[in-house]
């Protein structure tokens, strides 16, 4: 269980940080003029960003000769000239390292140039691709010790984020031990609370058989098709990564219920004139984890968003059964598998209640399969309305 949380979270920080930039977050921009402007910032590319004093505010777009730097969720980025094959380019870098010596990286890489170092003379070196080790050992010459000449060894470097950030670590504790190299991460923002949520519940029997050869071909009654609806209400809960972006990915937990019934009309081949019933009875308890995105399409005093994803499904309790007039009984379900899965679908709107603190109403389906060994009997059916409440947040 355990385990199976963790990979969750790991998943959302992935997802998180792969969509990190489609949106604006809270940040300023430092201008060449000295000008210093607060708002939101949005990078889209190694050498454009835009900006907006508020999320009404026009959209203004900078480049790196407009710009000496910019904060985005209190990380740095710079400005930086970069000689490359003797050409000189001007990049949007993201501060990693900060230190006697520091380490950057570019948003996307460019000609297999992914990071430069920043020497304390402010001369910046490119890491590009198999020329990153040449670079290093020409230009970090002043240590000598062991743990870090190791790791500049051709048969033990890789060109690697992770990589790097050893050796700059390494060089800076030689060349400074009484200083601590700052590594620059952004924070892990997110929310979570509780939901109440109104379902109308639903019931889809099967499917039925056209084809006489087929075993579940039954000409006489027809008890494939919507049952009863169920309404009932419950309590769940949330975490959102990100709540603030325009793409945020969050793990819901639900537990929920279906009862319901149908009459079927059965038909009598000698006497079509009789009139018999059989009675079916389902009931169904299972709890969800629905594990969705949310995209926020218009972003005003209300966030109107569109949220999806997935949902793995677990049954504590099943039962399907009919019986007749002629007082016969059968059970509707052989081998009782607990596992499901189906999606989720929906619409929302965030109200703010507080400067950071919103409440988020939904309107939603939540179907998912019931499934008889490996054999699909049933799509358990859930309209729902959502209303949920940040309890814990992390700015």
């Amino acid at each position: 269980m355990n385990k199976c949380i963790a990979s969750i979270l790991l998943w959302l920080v992935i997802c998180t940080s792969a969509f990190a930039q489609i949106s604006f977050d809270s940040g300023y921009i430092v201008r060449r003029d000295g000008d210093t402007l607060k708002g939101e910032v949005r990078q889209r590319s190694n050498q454009l960003i835009y900006f907006r004093a508020t999320s009404d505010a026009p959209v203004q777009s900078y480049k790196p000769d407009e710009v000496i730097g910019y904060q985005i969720d209190g990380v740095n980025y710079a400005a930086l000239d970069v000689i490359v094959d003797g050409k000189t380019t001007l990049y949007f870098v993201q501060e990693k390292i900060k230190g006697y010596v520091s380490l950057y990286s570019l948003f996307q890489a460019d000609n297999r140039l992914t990071h430069v170092i920043r020497l304390p003379n402010k001369t910046v070196v490119p890491l590009r691709g198999n020329l990153a080790l040449l670079m290093l050992t020409t230009y970090l010459t002043e240590c000598k010790s062991p743990q870090f000449t190791n790791l500049l060894k051709a048969q033990s470097f890789y060109n690697s984020e992770f990589y790097l950030g050893r050796i700059v670590k390494a060089y800076n504790q030689c060349m400074r031990p009484t200083e601590r190299s700052e590594s620059i991460k952004k924070r892990f923002r997110y929310e979570a609370g509780l939901s109440a949520i109104l379902l109308h519940n639903g019931w889809l029997f099967g499917k039925k058989e056209s084809d006489p050869a087929s075993p579940g071909y039954y000409p006489y009654y027809d008890p494939y098709k919507a049952y009863s609806t169920f309404n009932t209400a419950t309590v769940g809960a949330f975490i959102t990564v990100s709540p603030r972006k325009r793409f945020s990915v969050g793990v819901e937990f639900l537990a929920t219920k279906y009862k319901g019934s149908l009459s079927v009309p059965l038909t009598n081949p000698l006497d079509p004139a009789a009139q018999n019933t059989r009675y079916y009875s389902f009931e169904e308890h299972y709890l969800a984890l629905p594990i969705t995105g949310r995209y926020v399409f218009i972003d005003k005093h209300l966030r109107w968003y569109l949220k999806a994803g997935f949902v793995p499904t677990l049954r504590t309790a099943t039962s399907g059964s009919f019986t007749d007039a002629a007082s016969a009984t059968g059970s509707l379900l052989l081998h009782n598998v607990n596992v499901g899965v189906g999606y989720l679908a929906g619409i929302g709107a965030g109200i703010p209640l507080t400067k950071k603190r919103s409440l988020y109403v939904e309107v939603r389906t939540m179907p998912h399969l019931v499934l008889d060994g490996v054999t699909k009997i049933a799509i358990s059916r859930s309209m729902q309305f959502a209303v949920s409440v940040p309890l814990i947040r992390r700015d």
